[in-house]
C-alpha cells in the first residue's frame, strides 16, 4: 500500500514539473493522466483485497472455534456414554450372578402338597390321557399332568400351538367338573439345557428361566380363556434345573422340555417363610408364584 502512495505522488510530481516547464505535449499528459487513475484504481482494489481477507480469515476463525465447541461436546458425550457403558456392565453383571446364585441356592421353597386325586377326578384325567397319548401323559401318584412342550410349543416360542390349545380346552372342562371342585392347579415349566442364542428369540425370553415361565403363564391363560378361574391357577418355571431325563441326546433333551400341571387341594400351597416355618395361605391360595423350585 505505502508503494502505491509513493508511485501517485510521483507521478503527480511528475506531471506538475512538466506541466510546469511548459515541455509537456497533450499525448504526454495525458498518458501521465491514465496512469495516475490506474495506480489510484490499482490502491483501491488493493485495499478491497485486504478487507476480503480480512473477512475471510475471521470467518475461517469463527469456523475454528465453533469446530472446538463441537469437538468438547463429543468429548462430553464420549465420556458420558462410557460411563453408561461401565453402569450397564456392572447391572448386567450383577443379574447374572443373582440367577447363577438363584440356580444353586433357589429361594424361599413353594411346597406343592395334595392328597390321592379321588376316584372320579383320577378316572377323568386317565381318560384325558387315553384320549391324547402323544400328547400328554398322567401320573395318578403325584395329582400331575404332563405336556411335552415340543408338542405345546414351536422352538424357542411361548404361543401355544392350535392343536394343544384343543386338548388343554378338554383339560379345563375337567377341571371346572364337580369332581375337582376341591383343588386347584399349579402350571410349571421346563427347558433343556440348550441356551438361547437366537436374537430374535432372546428379545422375549433372554434365558431359559423366561423361557419357562412364560410358556407355564401361556398355558396357565389358555386355561382361563375356557372358564377355568384365575384365582386357582399358580404358574412357575423351573428353568433347565430339573430334567428327567439327560440332556446329551436330543431324545433326552425332548424330554426335559415340558409343563406339567398339578393338581392340588386348595389351600396346600404353602409359602415358606424366612424363618423356615410355613405361612397360612390367604383367602385365595393359588397365585402365580416367582418361585423356581420345583414340586
Amino acid at each position: 500500500m505505502r508503494v502505491g502512495g509513493l508511485k501517485s505522488a510521483w507521478a503527480v510530481a511528475g506531471l506538475a514539473l512538466l506541466v510546469g516547464s511548459g515541455c509537456v505535449s497533450l499525448d504526454n499528459f495525458k498518458r501521465l493522466e491514465a496512469a495516475n487513475r490506474q495506480v489510484i484504481a490499482d490502491k483501491e482494489k488493493v485495499g478491497q483485497d485486504l478487507f476480503d481477507e480480512r473477512s475471510v480469515n475471521d470467518s475461517l476463525r469463527s469456523r475454528v472455534r465453533q469446530l472446538e465447541s463441537e469437538n468438547t461436546t463429543k468429548d462430553e458425550m464420549i465420556g458420558q456414554y462410557r460411563r453408561e457403558s461401565e453402569l450397564n456392565s456392572k447391572v448386567t453383571n450383577a443379574a447374572a450372578d443373582a440367577i447363577s446364585k438363584m440356580a444353586q441356592n433357589p429361594l424361599g421353597p413353594v411346597a406343592i402338597v395334595g392328597p390321592k386325586l379321588p376316584a372320579p377326578l383320577d378316572s377323568a384325567l386317565k381318560k384325558f390321557a387315553a384320549e391324547h397319548p402323544n400328547e400328554v401323559s398322567y401320573d395318578a401318584a403325584r395329582g400331575s399332568v404332563k405336556w411335552k412342550a415340543d408338542l405345546l410349543f414351536a422352538l424357542g416360542s411361548d404361543e401355544v400351538k392350535p392343536g394343544s390349545a384343543d386338548s388343554l380346552r378338554g383339560f379345563a372342562d375337567i377341571l371346572k367338573s364337580p369332581a375337582a371342585a376341591d383343588f386347584e392347579v399349579v402350571v410349571v415349566g421346563h427347558t433343556d439345557t440348550r441356551p438361547i442364542v437366537r436374537p430374535e428369540t432372546k428379545s422375549r425370553h433372554p434365558t431359559n428361566w423366561h423361557l419357562s415361565t412364560n410358556r407355564a403363564v401361556a398355558v396357565a391363560g389358555i386355561l382361563q380363556k375356557n372358564g377355568y378361574p384365575s384365582p386357582r391357577i399358580g404358574a412357575m418355571g423351573c428353568s433347565e434345573y430339573r430334567p428327567v431325563s439327560e440332556n446329551a441326546s436330543e431324545a433326552g433333551s425332548s424330554q426335559n422340555r415340558r409343563v406339567e400341571i398339578y393338581l392340588v387341594a386348595v389351600g396346600s400351597i404353602v409359602y415358606g417363610s424366612s424363618s423356615g416355618e410355613a405361612r397360612a395361605p390367604a383367602e385365595t391360595p393359588a397365585r402365580s408364584a416367582s418361585r423356581t423350585t420345583a414340586p
